[in-house]
């Protein structure tokens, strides 16, 4: 197995063994279909920092010793949050679990960013109380004057190709990591303002490109919400706590193709989002759907992430 050290340039990473297995039924994907079939075939390495025909849109490296704030919001789904508080926090939809106010907790160490889930931090009521560090590239604010919902957006794009390099968490059951492209939009997200989870019948507005969970560490989930097709878990046979991967989505319209340390791992042939994404990067303390909440880790807990890049054609 070949080793990245951090700031290496792509390789192949040679796996022995690729499989898949069904996607558990969990409360939070009720409505939704197992997994598809994932493509391990061998191809030739594409990049696109090698083709004239694409473009470098998006890129942080986190060089500067502090989040550059016109690339990004430090929390987790604040116009959401903001609005549950106007209609009465929590409510019979509100997911009562998340910070208040949801300002991520992170670190700028060696040019990588970590967020960071500690045993006080982000701040709550007790180590074991529920919580998200989290940075995204756009939100929405509800606009009292109006009433309608007012976007930010510091960086969106639709298709192109999204890639993180980072390294997991040893992390332990109730936890997990996420890489997610979201809908740019209240209204056209998984959840309504008033945090309805949306379903089949509202089409495809989120992308996992990765949703790692820390109690089946050599396995991720991926995703296309909502459709039936969309949903899978991808194994390894590698421990992916000890390196830093990247993690590649090339998105295309009506098709999506995964990638893990420049191999193609997954491609998905379907309904995919009609609308501008933004991205959304985060460590969550979660329990659920993500198993009982592991108390005997140690903390702090951080997905390292080294850069995030995005390309698209001319």
């Amino acid at each position: 197995m070949l080793k990245f050290s951090r700031r290496s340039l792509l390789k192949v990473l040679s796996l022995s063994t690729f499989s898949v297995s069904a996607l558990w039924a969990a409360s939070i994907h009720a409505n939704e279909s197992k997994s598809e079939t994932v493509s391990t075939e061998s191809v030739s390495v594409f990049h696109p920092s090698n083709d004239p025909a694409w473009e470098l849109t998006f890129e942080d490296d986190f060089k500067a010793g502090i989040l550059d704030q016109s690339k990004w919001f430090p929390g987790y789904r604040l116009g959401r949050m903001e609005y549950y508080r106007k209609l009465g926090f929590p409510n019979e939809h509100g997911r009562a679990w998340q910070p208040q106010p949801p300002m991520a907790h992170y670190l700028l160490e060696d040019s990588v960013l970590k967020l960071r889930v500690d045993k006080d931090l982000p701040k709550r009521p007790t180590p074991e109380t529920l919580t998200v560090s989290c940075v995204t590239t756009a939100i929405y604010r509800h606009n009292e004057q109006t009433g309608s919902f007012d976007d930010e957006v510091r960086f969106a794009q639709k298709y192109g190709w999204f890639e993180i390099r980072c390294r997991m968490p040893k992390c332990g059951s109730g936890r997990y990591t996420a890489f997610w492209l979201h809908s740019v939009g209240a209204e056209n997200q998984e959840y309504t303002p008033e945090g309805v989870r949306k379903s089949l019948k509202d089409g495809a507005l989120e992308i996992d490109i990765f949703e790692w969970l820390g109690r089946s560490p050599k396995e991720n989930l991926f995703n296309v919400h909502f459709t039936k097709n969309g949903h899978c878990a991808f194994s390894f046979d590698f421990d992916i706590t000890k390196d830093f991967h990247t993690w590649a989505l090339n998105w295309e319209e009506g098709r999506l193709t995964w990638y893990l340390d420049g191999k193609k791992i997954r491609v998905y042939e379907g309904p995919t989002p009609q609308n501008e994404m933004y991205i959304l990067a985060a460590m969550f303390q979660a329990a659920g759907w993500t198993g009982p909440l592991d108390m005997t880790i140690q903390y702090p807990v951080d997905l390292e992430i080294d850069y995030i890049r995005v390309w698209k054609k001319k």
